[in-house]
């Protein structure tokens, strides 16, 4: 395997890659993983932004220096823990910044005391098709579920907390609740 970061590829082909260089790299397999940026809407707002254009928000999710301003997903640059360690532009982190944001927006309307956006437990899962999945906790990624178990991990992560079966108005104010378990 080989990592090529901030690359630019012109062509993917039968025998590889082509990168903007010219450059040909042989392969019969290429695994490619694309930048993301935030939206380019966010550029009406007068604020810091990191390199991929997301607005630095302080730990209740208000964009820096506009104070009335929330941001959350993909557009927000927030400290996950107190380690340094950002959201990444993944549903994981999108949908607790959501809850979090959500909670602030109202506390600030209702002039109650936000909560801080924390998001200590990282795990990342990665579905393989027939053979399973593999499961993964905390950044440094350590291996904890493979195969049929970590297989009906991810079912339950996009059946039950990204695609809910039902629509239930109980459980959408339960798993609402930024306190909640996730994962």
């Amino acid at each position: 395997m080989e990592w090529r970061l901030n690359a630019d590829v012109l062509e993917v082909d039968a025998q590889g890659i082509v990168l903007a260089d010219g450059e040909r790299i042989a392969s019969s397999t290429v695994i490619l993983t694309a930048g993301v940026q935030a939206s380019p809407l966010t550029e009406q707002i007068s604020a810091p932004r990191d390199k991929q254009g997301r607005l630095h928000v302080d730990a209740f999710l208000r964009v820096e220096g506009q104070p009335a301003i929330f941001a959350t997903g993909d557009v927000a640059r927030a400290e996950t823990d107190d380690l340094g360690n950002l959201a990444l532009m993944t549903c994981q982190h999108a949908i607790m910044l959501g809850r979090f944001v959500g909670y602030n927006v109202a506390a600030s309307l209702l002039d109650v005391a936000p909560l801080p956006y924390r998001q200590i437990n990282y795990v990342t899962c990665l579905d393989l098709g027939n053979w399973g999945a593999v499961f993964t906790e905390g950044w440094e990624q350590k291996v904890t579920h493979v195969r049929e178990e970590a297989k009906k991990i991810k079912l339950s992560i996009t059946q039950e907390l990204i695609y809910p079966t039902v629509a239930d108005r109980k459980i959408a104010f339960e798993t609402a609740d930024p306190l909640a378990p996730f994962v």
